[in-house]
């Protein structure tokens, strides 16, 4: 299988990652851009390198497919959100590409078909009712939940990143919430269904789960704690993302429920990214990807564990291709250190003062600070993570988890510093 080559759809976020990794098993990967990645803002300018779908190919699948053929495509990767549906149907059309269960394969990517899916293979969810794409006649079930006191939210079936996900507590911000997303493009440019889903009591603690999937199993590449807080318009607005202990009680429940997850939804190739809520009611699934965890947390991964999806990924494919043999697998993952990504927000609209890099990246434990914001340029109030992603993230380590915590306080603090409401 020496000749045969491999493709990324949308090599954005931490899909920019897997060139790297791949090149040192002596792969060098086809790169495709897709007008996804353009609109939804994942990217911002053309790929070095890559191929551009609406340019290059017309927008047109079966040219994709015959380029495919000619260069000898045996494994295509969702190198991001953007790209997941275009990765799978060409998985599922290209002879002797791995891929996952064919049936029914919008369960990977579309909400609604997931939260459905989950259902009718007995895995326990949170109940989710959804609005059709083009109506706001929102259920009235949802409705007397919201008068009977209770909270809701609203979140599309086709997104990422906590784009438009928001809390409503009356039902004036149920049709709100619901029109906005129904009533308008989604973040990739289609329009969305809007799904109206039952908060997680409190006490509630959000966790990452990120997985590999081969035909041999599910495996489990590390588990991520989320401490977030809800903002004046009611977004959640994520504060952080510490790494946990193979060990830690919670991380085998957590991996036993995700592979139950992952089973439902037929995924049977390639990494995965969950977010599970989990409390009172036990796990409970609130977004999934078919496809690494985004943000770059992969290479942050790799410092604390020595592995990632990514290289976990680009392994599999050597393997595949007969460049590497076969490894024997861990059930798990070790952290070295502890460590934690800092993400940026403003609690309102602010203008940054430029010059945070610097004193940044000089704080005890800081291994990377990634600034995007631009100096003088005024930031609204952070609604998602997509905007706290546009001012800025930082890697931290530390050697207990006390001490992670200070640092990780103190970087926020210092941020704060370099944005002005003036």
């Amino acid at each position: 299988m020496a000749d045969n080559s491999v493709l990324i759809v949308d090599p954005v976020s931490s899909g920019k990652l897997y060139p790297r990794v791949l090149q040192q098993y002596g792969i060098e990967p086809i790169l495709l851009d897709t007008d996804h990645a353009l609109v939804s803002e994942f990217r911002t300018a053309p790929t070095p390198g890559a191929l551009d779908f609406a340019a290059d190919l017309g927008n047109s699948y079966e040219a994709l497919l015959r380029m495919c053929t000619e260069r000898s495509v045996a494994y295509v990767i969702a190198g991001s959100e953007p790209g997941v549906e275009l990765a799978e149907r060409l998985r599922a059309d290209i002879p002797g590409c791995p891929a996952g269960e064919t049936v029914l394969p919008q369960r990977r990517w579309d909400k609604q078909y997931m939260f459905e899916a989950l259902a009718a293979a007995g895995v326990p969810t949170l109940t989710t009712r959804a609005v059709p794409a083009g109506h706001d006649a929102v259920p009235a079930e949802a409705v007397a939940e919201l008068r009977a006191g209770r909270k809701l939210v609203v979140k599309p079936a086709r997104g990422a990143a906590s784009v438009g996900v928001r809390l409503v507590e009356t039902p004036g911000q149920l049709a709100e919430a619901v029109t906005a997303i129904t009533d308008s493009a989604g973040l990739f440019g289609g329009t969305s269904a809007a799904l109206v889903q039952e908060m997680y009591p409190a006490p509630r603690v959000e966790y990452a789960v990120d997985t590999f999937s081969t035909p041999a199993g599910h495996e489990l590449v590390c588990v991520t704690v989320y401490d977030k807080w809800v903002s004046e318009s009611g977004d959640f607005v994520y504060e952080k993302g510490r790494w946990l202990d193979h060990d830690d009680p919670i991380v085998r429940e957590l991996a036993e429920y995700a592979r139950r997850v992952l089973d439902a939804l037929g995924m049977r190739i390639g990494p995965a990214h969950m977010e599970i809520m989990s409390g009172p009611l036990g796990p409970r699934l609130i977004d999934f990807g078919a496809r690494a965890h985004g943000i770059g947390h992969p290479q942050h991964t790799h410092v604390l564990t020595g592995t990632s999806q990514i290289h976990r990924e680009s392994e599999y494919i050597a393997e595949l291709f007969g460049m590497r043999a076969p490894a024997e697998r861990d059930s798990g993952y070790v952290l070295s250190r502890r460590g934690a990504l800092v993400l940026l927000s403003v609690e309102r609209e602010a203008r940054y003062l430029g010059g945070a890099e610097a004193e940044l990246a000089d704080l005890p434990g800081v291994r990377e600070v990634r600034m995007a914001a631009e100096p003088g340029k005024i930031y609204p109030a952070t609604r998602s993570m997509m905007d706290s992603v546009a001012l800025g993230l930082v890697f931290v380590v530390a050697d207990t988890a006390d001490e992670l915590d200070f640092r990780c306080v103190e970087v926020r603090k210092r941020a704060g510093d370099f944005f002005t409401t003036d």
